[in-house]
């Protein structure tokens, strides 16, 4: 299958933390976010990976360079003077989808532990049978219709419309977890250049067209990491699961993850009052105090008597000696 990666967005929600590193090359329990997303394809043969870039797009290119995705070739669309959107990114981006039949898009920066690790080849599988222009990856979630708009579906699966409001007809409204199979057709809804969004545009253009477009629910444990409290909860809720005795999919999915992506070694483990995922090479000194969580990536250091609480230290980052700091990352 061919894939289209989202990752253009300057993540404004996140600052002052994507002033440094775009949202996707952001650590999340010490590897990058993308590395999460890119854990959806596992056991998929990946041919064509299309990566967008927008906002600090050199670091996008060093990131995708750097990560082991095992795509046959990767590609980059990058968007100079407007970020252009899920659609008009798309768009953008249609050289490299033309005749390659159905495909993936996906966001970047989600973090999704399915309980079934072959469920995109199944909703893949699914997709083809169906023939639909689109089908769309959801999960239920009780904030959907409150807190997040939703993906509105009649008994039958059948995607109606999308947004905060329930749609008539509309049996449920589903929770979007960011990733699409989208048939070659969807270019015939996309314009040739600007700004547009996949769902509230070209998809609802191909629903009023009669096209089908259909959601797919699946079991799984989905994170908000838009926000720094949000992504610091997410980073602790994970972290429970590695150091769980229990086993568990989400365990198993996490595991996976820093198996395939992870540069070294990473351990998981509970340390008086703290949480700790740590990469091999990462320094604590002895004197430093830690409570909550603290998540340490490759070449990581943390100095005499430090006071921290929640803390994510970056790849190669520092701590001096003697720094307080909670609820905080360090990039």
């Amino acid at each position: 299958m061919n894939v289209m990666l989202l990752a253009a967005g300057e993540g404004t929600r996140l600052r002052p933390y994507t002033e440094i590193l775009p949202k996707p090359a952001i650590p999340f329990l010490t590897v990058p976010l993308a590395a999460h997303s890119l854990s959806a394809l596992r056991g998929n043969t990946i041919n064509k990976l299309v990566v967008n870039t927008y906002h600090l797009p050199k670091k996008i290119h060093e990131l995708f360079h750097t990560l082991p995705h095992k795509a046959q070739s990767l590609h980059f669309s990058d968007e100079v003077g407007q970020i252009l959107g899920s659609g008009g990114g798309l768009g953008n981006a249609r050289k490299h989808f033309i005749g390659g039949g159905d495909f993936v898009m996906m966001n970047a920066d989600e973090v999704i532990l399915p309980k079934d690790p072959q469920i995109l080849k199944k909703a893949f599988e699914h997709h083809k049978r169906t023939g639909a222009l689109a089908t769309i990856l959801v999960m239920d979630d009780s904030r959907v219709g409150t807190q997040f708009g939703g993906v509105w579906a009649n008994s039958q699966n059948k995607v109606l419309g999308f947004g905060k409001s329930a749609i008539s007809g509309a049996q449920k409204g589903w929770h979007f977890v960011g990733v699409q199979i989208l048939s070659e057709k969807i270019f015939d809804y996309i314009p040739l250049s600007g700004e547009s969004n996949i769902l509230y545009d070209a998809l609802v253009a191909g629903i009023q067209n009669g096209d089908l477009v259909q959601a797919f629910p699946f079991e799984c444990s989905w994170f908000e990491t838009g926000n720094p409290k949000d992504f610091l909860e997410a980073s602790e809720k994970c972290s429970q699961y590695l150091l769980s005795p229990q086993a568990s999919f989400q365990k198993e999915a996490l595991l996976a993850t820093l198996k395939d992506f992870a540069p070294e070694a990473v351990e998981a483990k509970i340390q008086g009052k703290a949480h700790l995922v740590i990469s091999k090479s990462s320094q604590i000194e002895t004197s430093a105090q830690v409570e909550g969580l603290l998540v340490c990536g490759k070449g990581s250091s943390v100095g005499a008597n430090a006071r921290l609480k929640n803390v994510i230290v970056g790849t190669g980052v520092t701590i001096p000696a003697n720094t307080e700091a909670s609820d905080k990352m360090f990039l």
